[in-house]
């Protein structure tokens, strides 16, 4: 009888692992095939979303683009004004007051003989 009882209980103990390992494993395993297939199924959307990401960036690069030659042109622009009011500024510069007074009062004086 003594001898009866560990081996009983080595024989429960082999028992209860096999239960373990054919009822839990595979339904860990299915656990884990539903997740792997969510996850393939999350990857799919997201491969979807990233491609029309993509194609937006490339349009919000191209405008960009355009917006920078755009500033290039207006920046050229500018310093052609600049450059138009600076020199008209030394030219006022160089008047005199006579010249000055004939510019600003817009006189055209045409001299005639009396």
């Amino acid at each position: 009888m003594k001898i009866w009882k560990p081996i009983l209980s080595i024989l429960w103990l082999v028992v209860l692992v096999v239960v373990l390992v054919f009822y839990i494993s595979p339904q860990e395993e299915t656990l884990q095939n539903d997740t792997i297939e969510k996850l393939e199924k999350a990857n799919e959307v997201l491969e979807v979303k990233n491609i029309s990401l993509d194609s937006e960036i490339v349009k919000l690069k191209q405008q960009a683009d355009s917006l920078n030659d755009f500033i290039i042109q207006n920046n050229q622009t500018i310093l052609n004004l600049q450059n138009r009011l600076n020199e008209k500024i030394n030219i006022i510069n160089t008047m005199s007051d006579m010249e000055l007074y004939g510019y600003f009062a817009r006189f055209k004086t045409i001299s005639t003989k009396y």
